[in-house]
């Protein structure tokens, strides 16, 4: 834990601050941006919607568009710095939603995935969910409910927690928890996805379901570019002082 405490996420170091803050803005001012622009698009030209949010469609290109840019974004921060945990642990993450996004390069290699019980297939981890769902579901719905509940609080919690740092972070009172405010964000958003993907088979909700994964994606992106920019400015820091 002690690569997160270094100096650029400390009050006392304004130019990383600032800098760090400034990708903060950018990736919510996007996030916000898109959303907006993708639920404006849904409602006032319905004859989109299917190109927005079908299967490979815009909103689900993006997603992996995004996924792929923090995967090689974290390779390429650790090639050049060396490991971090943070960077590690956020390329890790996009690489397993970029295979979940490509059903584990299934639609792009035009292998078979195996079935799922209870009907689908196992062609991405969060299908691991499902398959929880409905093995507890066959015990008891109320089991079922709850692992869904939990699923729920902890993904609202998440996010609630994040956008306390992010406003710490604005405030600048700023710690190496609101240093890493976007990855609980992602996080956050990943798990009511999920939510969704599990208890609901709304179209509408399906629908917010993509938008979440998307905006989810961006945060990742804008989480890697904001850790390799201030290793950066340390690294930079550190051979001038010499």
């Amino acid at each position: 834990m002690a690569e997160f405490a270094h100096p650029a996420f400390s009050g006392a170091a304004t130019g990383p601050r600032r800098g760090q803050l400034s990708f903060l803005v950018v990736a919510l001012v996007l996030v916000g941006a898109v959303t907006v622009a993708a639920a404006l698009a849904a409602v006032l030209a319905p004859g989109i919607r299917s190109l927005l949010l079908h299967e490979d469609g815009i909103v689900e290109t993006a997603t992996v568009v995004f996924l792929a840019m923090a995967v090689l974004g974290a390779a390429a921060a650790t090639v050049r710095h060396g490991l971090r945990v943070s960077v590690a642990l956020a390329g890790l993450i996009g690489l397993a939603e970029l295979l979940d996004e490509t059903s584990f390069g299934s639609r792009l290699f035009g292998f078979e995935p195996l079935p799922l019980y209870g009907g689908g297939q196992l062609d991405g981890f969060h299908d691991l969910l499902i398959l929880a769902y409905r093995l507890l579901r066959d015990v008891s719905q109320g089991l079922a409910w709850l692992l869904v509940g939990l699923m729920l609080a902890l993904s609202a919690g998440l996010v609630l927690f994040a956008l306390r740092q992010i406003a710490r972070n604005m405030a600048g009172a700023t710690t190496w928890l609101s240093g890493h405010a976007l990855l609980f964000l992602h996080v956050g958003f990943i798990g009511l996805a999920q939510v969704i993907d599990i208890a609901t088979s709304s179209r509408a909700l399906s629908a917010v379901e993509e938008v979440l994964e998307m905006n989810a994606a961006i945060l990742l992106a804008f989480y890697v570019a904001q850790v390799g920019w201030v290793e950066s400015a340390r690294c930079i820091r550190a051979s001038e002082g010499r």
